[in-house]
Order: C-alpha cells, then sequence, then structure tokens
C-alpha cells in the first residue's frame, strides 16, 4: 500500500516541495497554511489541506518540539568546501558542535542558488533544529519558509535581506576593504583595481563601499572601469585580472576581495611576467595559509575565521535554549578585520 509511483515523490518521505508543487502555490503559502500563521484563501487553504492529506504529508515541527525530542543535528551551508575561509570557519562550528552535542550536516552550494535550494529542501527534510549558513545572498522565500517551518537560523559572513528572525555575525567589510585601500594609497597608488563578488551578496557589495570610500576620503575619483564586480569563483578572477592588467593604462595595484580572488591574480599576474610588488601591488581581504608562504608574503585584511564558525554554534545554541512563547530578538555581531602588512605592496613607480 502507500503512494502510488506515479507521484514520483521520494522514498523517504513527502515534502513540502511535493505538497506545494501539487497545489500549484508556492512553498511559502504551504507553510503559511499548515502552521496557520498568514493570510491564505479560503480556496487555497482548502486545495493545500487536501493534496497535504492526501499525500499523507507531516509537516516539520516546531524547533522547540525537536528540542524536547532532543533532536541535536544541525545543517552547515558553505559556498565552497575549497576556500580555504570556509574550511577554517567549518572547522570552528564542528568544533563548538562537539563541545555542546551537536551534529553537523556539511553542505555546499558551490555559489549557486539553485544548489541552496536543493540543500535548504534536505536539511528541511531531515528536520535538523536549525541551519548556520552562508548564503549567496538569493532564495530568500526558501530562507523565509526554513523559518516558518521553526527552524532557528544564523548567517554568517553574508545577510539576506527582510529576514528579521535569523541572527547575523558578519566582518565589517566596509572596513577592512577601506584600511587595504588607505594603505595602497599611503604608498602613492592612485589607480587602484578592485576585483570584488556580486554587489548582491553584502561580501561583495560592503567591500566594493569601502574601496570607493578610501577613494573618497582621498579625493581621488573612481574610475568605473578599475572595478571588477564578478563571480567569487577563480576563473571570475582570472578573467578580472586580465581585464585590467589589458587596458592600454593598467592599475598600479589591485585589492582582490577574497582569497580565492586573489589566488587568480597572482597566476595571471606572474604568467604576464610581471613583478609584485616592483611592477604591480597586491592586497587581499582573508589571511589564508599560502598568503604569508609565497614569496612575497601577501598583505592582507585578517579576519577570525575559525572564530566566526564557533561563534555560530554558540548563537545558534542560545536561540534553541532561549526558545520561548514569543520569538526571540534578532542578534547582530560585527567583528573586525584587521590589515596586516606584508610584502606584496610597494610605492606607486612614480613615487620611488
Amino acid at each position: 500500500m502507500g503512494m502510488k509511483k506515479s507521484t514520483g515523490l521520494k522514498k523517504h518521505g513527502v515534502t513540502i516541495t511535493d505538497v506545494a508543487k501539487m497545489a500549484g502555490v508556492s512553498q511559502t503559502t504551504v507553510s503559511r497554511v499548515l502552521n496557520g500563521s498568514g493570510y491564505a484563501s479560503e480556496d487555497t487553504h482548502r486545495r493545500v489541506t487536501k493534496v497535504a492529506e492526501e499525500l499523507h504529508y507531516k509537516p516539520h515541527g516546531l524547533a522547540r518540539s525537536l528540542a524536547q525530542n532532543a533532536n541535536k543535528t544541525i545543517g552547515l551551508v558553505i559556498t565552497d568546501i575549497i576556500n580555504p575561509f570556509y574550511s577554517y570557519l567549518a572547522s570552528g562550528v564542528l568544533d563548538c558542535s562537539r563541545q555542546l552535542g551537536f551534529h553537523v550536516i556539511v553542505l555546499s552550494t558551490n555559489e549557486e542558488s539553485k544548489l541552496e535550494k536543493e540543500c535548504l529542501e534536505l536539511l528541511m527534510e531531515e528536520r535538523v533544529t536549525g541551519i548556520i549558513a552562508v548564503p549567496t545572498g538569493r532564495n530568500h522565500d526558501y530562507w523565509q519558509e526554513a523559518l516558518d517551518l521553526g527552524l532557528e537560523l544564523v548567517l554568517v559572513d553574508r545577510d539576506v535581506p527582510n529576514l528579521p528572525n535569523s541572527d547575523l555575525l558578519l566582518i565589517n567589510n566596509s572596513k577592512g576593504a577601506f584600511d587595504a585601500v588607505s594603505y595602497l594609497i599611503s604608498l602613492g597608488h592612485s589607480r587602484i583595481g578592485i576585483i570584488t563578488g556580486p554587489l548582491d551578496t553584502t561580501t561583495g557589495r560592503e567591500r566594493l563601499e569601502g574601496y570607493q570610500h578610501a577613494l573618497s576620503v582621498a579625493k581621488i575619483p573612481v574610475e568605473d572601469s578599475l572595478v571588477q564586480s564578478i563571480g567569487f569563483k577563480r576563473e571570475d578572477g582570472k578573467q578580472a585580472i586580465q581585464n585590467l592588467l589589458s587596458r592600454p593604462d593598467p592599475p598600479t595595484a589591485v585589492f582582490a576581495a577574497n582569497n580565492i580572488l586573489a589566488e587568480a591574480a597572482f597566476f595571471e599576474i606572474r604568467e604576464k611576467s610581471l613583478r609584485v610588488p616592483e611592477d604591480i601591488s597586491i592586497v587581499m581581504f582573508d589571511d589564508v595559509p599560502w598568503a604569508s608562504l609565497i614569496n612575497p608574503p601577501v598583505t592582507v585584511v585578517s579576519q577570525p575565521m575559525h572564530t566566526l564558525g564557533y561563534m555560530s554554534v554558540e548563537m545558534l545554541n542560545r536561540r534553541l535554549i532561549d526558545m520561548g512563547p514569543r520569538p526571540v530578538k534578532r542578534v547582530k555581531v560585527v567583528l573586525e578585520p584587521e590589515l596586516v602588512i606584508r610584502g606584496s605592496c610597494a610605492p606607486a613607480r612614480s613615487e620611488r
């Protein structure tokens, strides 16, 4: 007995996605109807309820009921398992989770919104009590659905707009970028290129703002041609630095907004037989191991990667402990980065 094979539903259980698809509504609408929160028309309410009954769908219980059932599994959603930044962050999450007795499911989105949706669906199916995530900056409805279903959520490194019931743990990206670019300006550089991520991410947007602010304070005009806003992947970084170096008046210094983009930039600079810092200075966000090991060692904006992961679990645990009849007030924590000066920057050629 059971469901017909023609439904194509997964053997391990019916999900809210299945109900939404068969009822012809969004997953958020299904969540509102089944949780009794928010508006839904009578017809929609009747249709969703009917489909849920036919599919024998069991909605996710509230996080407080999961806590009572001693569910100690949480999800960690990161964008890139190869990037050392996320490796250190994940290490902090795992270290704190072991101390607090949590099991962790680690998933990667590869900076793709479609994969992020799949990760969220999996974690909701697995009935995790909470999620720690570095979001792509998109999929607002899916994140809202997770909150509506009772999961606790801590966003790390990046924000998703209009999610008032999630906690935030961020780095002062604008300040870090401002310090890095101001240092280059102090060395006499005025043609400074930036390679940063998508502007719909907190990191991409705020690091560009810090770059622009530093130039503004120094009364240096921002040249659009020196701004490369791209993806956070290595191939994006290669294309971006090629665009900058192929200009008839290339920049004398480059600020790379993360370690993957900087790595690509170093490779392309050396492919063109240019020298760092004699021909071009470079500074990057993230103090990953290779930054201090290559010649010359790289000037970086250092952020506490392991601490970000460790604190995110502490914040999630606080929400699980403090759950009561009313939502816990949102907590936002911003940590300060530090500029670490090494050998990859030199005075601009005209200043030597």
